[in-house]
């Protein structure tokens, strides 16, 4: 029913309705290699790169998809990972997670702890050639130019993991308000529609959305596919974080740096403010 309070049943049909995480998809992606240096940088010290340490190169993930999903309708999204592990599970880490409309984002960042932000995924489609890409604040962060002409491989299904770390920054904006919580999604991907092929992976140049920072050492393969996909979290661990490190791996990812807004004149000069990056 309309109203600022909801009922238990209300309530409870949401927690239910919300707690499996089910999406139908339309993916384009590109697998490519990073810097194994890049990776161990960018990763939160519970991770391990996957890769070739020796060789030098890690691997990661680009995709513009398209969702509809049983939780908020119908949006789209651009995502750069890092594939990593913790312990002996293999998964993914979102470096950046740009999605729309605004409840996704927002179921996305306040249940899942994941580091979505209000922004577009596009696809344009020519036969067996798509291009797909990422944009945000009036930049395109991300562009791919993909022709997947290889052989149909569907229907398979395809088990994975992801992970994400659900951290807050504290009410009196010092450190995290708690202990940061990993969780750890055990992923069922149903593919209806499977395809590889080549492609091309570009970054734009935004402070906002920094992709431009991320190594492209060689691209692996582009892919085209539909899948049936879900979410449900197996884990959630409770990680060590003595030295409050932990926020350095939410600042940069999920919030626009703030003290690169415009600042009122009266407090102009009161604190220090970190330096807004040069892109060129």
């Amino acid at each position: 029913m309309p109203g600022y309070v909801k009922t238990i049943e209300e309530v409870e049909r949401i927690e239910n309705f919300l707690a499996p995480s089910r999406f139908t998809c339309e993916e384009i992606g590109v697998y490519f290699k990073t810097s194994w240096e890049f990776a161990k940088e960018v990763l939160p010290p519970c991770f391990e790169p996957i890769g070739d340490e020796a060789a030098g190169t890690a691997d990661a993930y680009a995709n513009v998809t398209s969702y509809e999903s049983a939780y908020c309708g119908t949006f789209d999204g651009a995502i750069v990972s890092i594939l990593c592990r913790y312990g002996d599970i293999d998964g993914y880490w979102m470096l950046s997670e740009i999605i729309s409309p605004e409840l996704p984002v927002a179921i996305g960042r306040e249940l899942w702890g994941e580091v979505k932000k209000n922004g577009n995924g596009r696809i344009w489609r020519d036969g067996t050639r798509t291009r797909a890409t990422g944009e945000r604040r009036g930049i395109t962060f991300m562009e791919m130019n993909v022709d997947v002409d290889g052989p149909e491989q569907g229907p398979f299904t395809l088990d994975s993991n992801g992970f994400d770390i659900k951290m807050f920054p504290s009410s009196n904006a010092r450190g995290l308000q708690y202990p940061p919580l990993l969780n750890i999604w055990d992923i069922k991907y149903e593919w209806t529609s499977y395809r590889e092929g080549t492609g091309t992976l570009e970054w734009g140049h935004s402070i906002w959305d920094p992709t431009y920072t991320i190594p492209i050492l060689s691209i692996d393969k582009a892919i085209d596919g539909k899948y049936v996909g879900y979410w449900p979290l197996g884990q959630q661990v409770q990680l060590d974080d003595p030295d409050n490190i932990y926020r350095k791996y939410l600042w940069g990812r999920a919030y626009d740096d703030p003290t690169w807004f415009p600042i009122s004149k009266r407090f102009q000069g009161l604190d220090e403010l970190n330096p807004v990056p040069e892109t060129n």
